[in-house]
């Protein structure tokens, strides 16, 4: 009786095996006469497969020359068009749902789900492959000269798709795995210096300025800043003082980015300086739950990510401070992604409060080492964060 295969092994056809030889991963068949073959160097999962699967066919199956093509019924499954909004389902229900990703992460992801159903919709689950995988990269990537960052996206992407389609039963391998990456674009933008941040903030919007002073002081990005609200400011009723500085409640924020990690949620005491942007938040008399607002053109529509009329969603907040910088010319002699974005007044803060001898890494919700922890059920306690305030 042949030796049971190892579990990361059973979607392996009749006769592939793997093999370590002079500390390299080879792939080696047995064919029908017990004569084994090893397949060449660089061959990768996907077509080992492919190969094993077309010589079984061929030469394992006694029937395969005594049935014409027409007599030969195969059974497919069901195409992508049926798996896809079960998928769906399935990823709200096990990461939406227990706030293993954000909403905007989900709406992402159905529209790369949409693309694959435009795309794929008539595909076999069963014979989804890797030149399946490679068109909708060609036709969503490389067709438009998207960056490496977007190329890596959507194999993760597909990546997970075809997780899904494993665990349902709708596909035995994970062709995407045997896409290689480009690996993450260096950053080439330069820093955002402290003089540079007062020349925009002196020309922004007022809203916009309320924005770039949040940031500033609670070391948070556009994300946090368009999802803060008057409600998760927790005001004392009797203002304290510590650390030399008088302190009238806390602003509770949740960075969405490190959800999963117990640095999500911090409370920042509201000092004046904090206190002093918020109540001028106030002075523009639009009536908002959102710290950051403003009232658009008639042309503007709700998005469905915003739950009010005068939210700002985060490329608001980004491009905004992005059309005010190029305006101003101070940055005209580099490249547009050279250029500091609004997120690098996060970097900018950070900078500053090690400066006057604050560690900023639980303000600025870091987490000291990376987690997979799961999220657990009624863990919503918010770290408390030092006193501390940036005079500029």
């Amino acid at each position: 009786m042949p030796r049971q295969r190892m579990k990361k092994n059973q979607h392996f056809p009749t006769g592939l095996y793997k093999r370590k030889l002079r500390g390299e991963v080879r792939f080696k068949f047995r064919t029908t006469n017990g004569k084994e073959v090893l397949l060449p160097k660089g061959t990768i999962e996907s077509d080992a497969i492919d190969a094993a699967i077309a010589f079984n066919r061929k030469h394992r199956n006694p029937l395969i020359n005594q049935l014409t093509a027409t007599e030969v019924i195969e059974d497919k499954g069901e195409k992508l068009s049926h798996w896809i909004p079960i998928i769906i389902e399935r990823v709200k229900k096990r990461e939406l749902d227990k706030a293993k990703i954000v909403p905007r992460v989900f709406r992402k992801f159905e529209l790369d789900m949409d693309r694959l159903m435009i795309l794929h919709s008539e595909v076999y689950a069963s014979e989804f492959s890797l030149n399946h995988v490679n068109s909708y990269l060609e036709k969503y990537v490389l067709k438009d000269n998207k960056s490496d960052n977007v190329y890596d996206d959507k194999i993760n992407f597909l990546e997970k798709v075809f997780k899904y389609l494993k665990d349902l039963g709708a596909a035995k391998y994970n062709y995407a795995n045997d896409k290689l990456k480009s690996g993450k674009a260096k950053k080439l933008r330069i820093r955002l210096t402290k003089e540079h941040y007062l020349t925009i903030l002196n020309e922004a919007e007022p809203w916009l300025k309320i924005a770039m002073r949040l940031s500033l002081q609670t070391t948070h990005a556009s994300l946090e800043m368009s999802n803060a609200k008057y409600k998760d400011c927790i005001w004392f009723g009797i203002p304290i003082k510590q650390d030399g500085l008088v302190v009238y409640g806390v602003l509770r924020i949740q960075r969405q980015k490190v959800i999963k990690s117990d640095a999500c949620r911090v409370e920042i005491p509201i000092t004046k300086m904090i206190k002093d942007i918020i109540d001028d938040s106030r002075k523009d008399n639009i009536a908002s739950p959102y710290i950051i607002h403003r009232l658009k053109d008639a042309r503007g529509k709700q998005g469905q990510e915003l739950d009010h009329p005068t939210q700002c969603r985060p490329n608001d907040i980004s491009e905004s401070f992005t059309a005010v910088r190029d305006a101003l010319n101070i940055y005209n002699h580099l490249e547009k992604e050279q250029r500091p974005t609004f997120h690098e007044i996060r970097a900018l803060s950070i900078k500053m409060y090690r400066r006057i001898g604050i560690n900023p890494q639980k303000r600025a919700s870091h987490s000291s080492e990376k987690t997979t922890k799961k999220y657990e059920d009624g863990h919503d306690e918010y770290v408390p964060i030092e006193v501390a305030e940036l005079v500029i």
